[in-house]
């Protein structure tokens, strides 16, 4: 008697759908529902490693810099900071709120806040490096040159190597603003959006750690 092949049921979930986009809804990405786009994507903690990696590695950076101009501190020459300087810092503490004010309004599904908050931390990330620039300035109207001493150096380099990372912050800032939503899911935009801020809060905390030992260092 011949018997009917029957397909074997499986509680797996679908690989193109299964609602697992946190935000509810059919997801960003194309495909299916709420799960991954078609696209042959890291999983979103590659981003998170990455960002925790360019840290660690600037980390490194900053300390073995530290190391060499704390062992030529005998040759610093003392100055005092410039009033520019507390601008600076200002515009740095208040693009750290904003940027956090950004995150969160992204976690809350509202876009136009999460939009207009990482605008205004983008501006406020431009107006500290216009403040570094004037701190340049004025640190050479007072004779304070790069190639003075060695303090003077590794100052210029200190600020030099921040702003430059500052920069690399601006631009991830204006990737996960600008990038379409329709290009990838909201989990991977709330998971890159979260390493961003991870590494703008960084750059913050690095600038207060260099702004003590250049100035304040004794």
């Amino acid at each position: 008697m011949p018997t009917t092949l029957t397909p074997k049921k499986t509680d797996a979930p679908p690989i193109n759908g299964g609602g697992f986009d946190d935000f509810g809804g059919g997801g960003d990405g194309g495909g299916g529902g709420g799960g991954w786009s078609n696209e042959l994507t890291p999983p979103p903690e590659g981003y998170s490693l990455a960002i925790r990696l360019a840290i660690v590695s600037i980390t490194v950076l900053f300390l073995a810099l530290s190391s060499a101009y704390v062992f030529n501190l005998a040759m610093r020459q003392p100055i005092a900071a410039p009033p520019v300087l507390w601008v600076s810092t200002g515009f740095i503490l208040a693009s750290s709120l904003t940027v956090e004010m950004a995150r969160r309004a992204l976690r809350r599904r509202r876009e136009n806040r999460f939009r207009l908050w990482i605008s205004v931390t983008m501006l406020l990330g431009l107006c500290f490096l216009a403040a570094q620039i004037v701190l340049w300035k004025s640190l050479v109207a007072s004779g304070f040159y790069i190639n003075k001493n060695h303090h003077s150096g590794y100052a210029y380099i200190f600020t030099g190597l921040h702003g430059a990372h500052l920069i690399g912050g601006l631009i991830a800032l204006g990737y996960v603003m600008l990038r379409e939503r329709s290009k990838w899911t909201a989990v991977r935009r709330r998971v890159s959006v979260d390493a961003t801020v991870l590494y703008w809060h960084f750059l913050d905390v690095l600038w207060i750690y260099l702004l003590a030992l250049i100035f304040y260092w004794r």
